[in-house]
């Protein structure tokens, strides 16, 4: 009955850690919104020879992980959100993870082990997070730990562990190119140093992984090869070698000591017991450990080369580290597993407390300091009690208190401790705070915002320095897609960097339109740029038809009436005078009398009008009324 009992707290453990963070999110950048707008294109098109992105060749991955989750979308699209739904291919790809890392660690040491290799792996600080993101690095992980069941396996089983190697190899190779089977090739290479493998067993295993690999390496390079050589030549040469050796000048700056830095933490608690379990198997001659030691060495010098370097490209070594790791977890020092444990503790107990206080705080808004803070996070972000998701946060809560307390003085409390308190901080953040968090990261807003002021018939937008997560979120959200400059459009959206960035240069035939950025964001702002006929087209009903105004007065009226802001101010004193006779308006404060003269034309400003003040007066700043005006800081 016990072991029955332990074994359903398992497993909802597990479905507990696969499913949170999961749903009720929009995608987030950068990595999840660029993946769904492949995803994108897939589910409307078709299409998964060629990725693409808002309607632009994709090619630094190849379409496994996309096809996965466009599966998934398709099959739960009824009843989950689009990206909800193309979400569950992360679980399944961490699921395969989870299930071949136990295979893999029971073949080797078995079930006791199998289980703390799993628990390990759940409670790696490194790990948590990306295998609940929509990211290609779930598939490649899953890879590795099927080709590393096949190589645990292959003395026993020679077929099915060269079947399985030589599939894991296909996932890895169809979700991120040549990294995974090149890394897990050079492992398989190096094994052959040690004498106990090499046998005929083993020699069988790597004929038959060949075979398997073969079509998971041919078809859709083959198809793609057909469809277009120069695609083909841009995902190979560019996108897999190039990036490699640094000759494509893509993606991250290489830092060749970084994962030496970042793996003490980052691979927290895996490295120190696999560390732990390394020295034990050199002082007890156990060659079981081979497996896994060498192909972390393996993987930590082929990613060390390479020329680029991001903390996500470290995960792959996970899956070794945790299956080294499964022997010595029941086994350690009393000190460090003692250390291990408190650590464990302290940081899922300080991570709850916070979570949950500052959470109260953002609700009561007391103290007001704290609350104010967050708030300026999330500009006119207003909290709301949801009761079923705080009923959900206090049942995680009080069941991670129990279990953690049931936990303690067995065998596997390190792993398990670990397991549980990533667990409910992952669960805590992604139910108290998912309104917060989602409210800042999601563009839906801001780009049904845009649309709005798109004016109608107008179906050409060509970009300047709009990035790939931005171009798949327009195209979902907005149907809207952009094409780079040159293009020859009537409008042009511009994404700048910084808060209170100026008008980014436009050049002298386009006109400001509309600008914007996400609640909060102080690193992007979109700027929407129109011609002057659009401009008109877009403000003809705009403006309030009963201003009217002589002279070069026109741009102080309507900056008055704050349908124009940050204007170049260009009033004559006796313009200013007459404005002030009859009453019509009251110039801006701000208006130096003579600074500019323009006074070479008299206007009406009505709705037919606009067109020519803007092409006349040239303002800089021309914004659709005052609801759209810039913010002050950017006057």
């Amino acid at each position: 009955m016990a072991r029955y009992r332990l074994r359903i707290a398992l497993a909802l453990l597990i479905t507990v850690w696969l499913a949170a963070g999961l749903f009720g999110r929009e995608p987030w950048k950068p990595d999840e919104a660029y993946t769904f707008g492949l995803v994108h294109h897939i589910l409307q098109t078709g299409d998964w020879v060629v990725p693409t992105l808002a309607g632009e060749p994709f090619m630094e991955k190849p379409p496994l992980f996309f096809i996965a989750a466009a599966l998934f979308a398709q099959a739960f699209g009824s009843v989950l959100a689009m990206h909800d739904a193309a979400r569950l291919a992360c679980a399944f790809y961490a699921g395969l993870t989870l299930l071949f890392v136990w295979l893999a660690a029971r073949t080797l040491y078995g079930r006791e082990a199998a289980l703390a290799a799993v628990l390990v792996l759940m409670g790696s600080v490194g790990y948590f997070h990306t295998a609940h993101l929509l990211v290609t690095d779930n598939a490649l992980i899953a890879g590795v730990a099927i080709a590393l069941y096949g190589l645990a396996v292959h003395a026993e089983r020679p077929v099915l562990g060269g079947l399985a190697l030589g599939t894991g190899a296909g996932v890895a190779f169809l979700a991120k190119g040549l990294l995974g089977p090149g890394m897990l090739g050079l492992t398989a290479a190096a094994l052959l140093a040690l004498p106990a493998w090499r046998t005929r067993a083993y020699l069988r295993t790597l004929a038959i992984a060949a075979a398997a690999f073969a079509p998971w390496a041919l078809i859709w390079p083959m198809a793609l090869y057909e469809r277009s050589p120069e695609l083909f030549r841009e995902w190979l040469v560019v996108n897999n070698f190039g990036r490699y050796t640094g000759t494509a000048d893509l993606g991250p700056e290489h830092d060749h000591w970084m994962y030496l830095r970042i793996l003490p933490w980052y691979a927290m608690p895996a490295l120190p017991i696999a560390a732990w379990s390394t020295w034990c198997a050199l002082r007890e001659r156990d060659s079981r450990l081979a497996l896994p030691l060498v192909a972390s060495g393996v993987m930590l010098a082929v990613l060390s080369s390479a020329c680029n370097a991001r903390y996500v490209y470290a995960l792959p070594l996970f899956v070794p580290l945790a299956i080294a790791a499964g022997p010595a977890a029941a086994a350690l020092p009393r000190l460090l597993s003692r250390a291990l444990l408190w650590l464990a503790l302290a940081l899922g107990a300080i991570a709850a407390l916070l979570l949950w206080a500052a959470w109260a705080a953002l609700m009561l808004h007391w103290p007001g300091a704290i609350a104010d803070g967050l708030l300026a996070f999330r500009p006119q972000f207003t909290p709301t009690l949801e009761p079923a998701i705080v009923v959900l946060a206090v049942a995680i809560t009080v069941a991670a208190i129990i279990a953690m307390v049931a936990a303690r003085g067995t065998a596997l409390a390190v792993p398990l401790g670990w397991a549980l308190n990533v667990t409910l901080a992952w669960t805590l953040f992604f139910t108290l705070w998912l309104s917060y968090e989602d409210y800042g990261n999601s563009y839906r807003a801001l780009v049904a915002d845009l649309k709005a002021r798109i004016p109608a018939g107008v179906h050409c937008v060509s970009n300047r320095g709009l990035g790939e997560p931005q171009r798949a979120m327009l195209e979902y959200y907005g149907g809207i897609v952009t094409r780079a400059e040159p293009a020859q459009c009537d409008l042009l959206l511009v994404q700048s960097q910084g808060h209170a960035a100026p008008l980014p240069p436009h050049g002298a035939d386009w006109l400001p339109l509309w600008t914007g950025k996400r609640p909060g964001d102080v690193n992007e702002r979109f700027w929407l740029f129109g011609s002057g006929q659009v401009v008109l087209h877009a403000q003809h009903e705009e403006i309030d038809t009963g201003v009217g105004v002589a002279h070069a007065a026109v741009g102080q009226v309507l900056q008055s009436h704050r349908e124009v802001v940050a204007l170049v101010p260009v009033a004559h004193a006796d313009v200013v005078a007459e404005l002030e006779a009859g009453a019509e308006i009251e110039p801006p404060r701000d208006v130096r009398v003579g600074e500019q003269v323009k006074a070479n034309r008299a206007f009406h400003v009505g709705s037919a009008r606009r067109l020519r003040i803007a092409e006349n007066w040239r303002q800089a700043h021309v914004v659709n009324r005052a609801r759209i005006a810039l913010p002050a800081a950017d006057r």
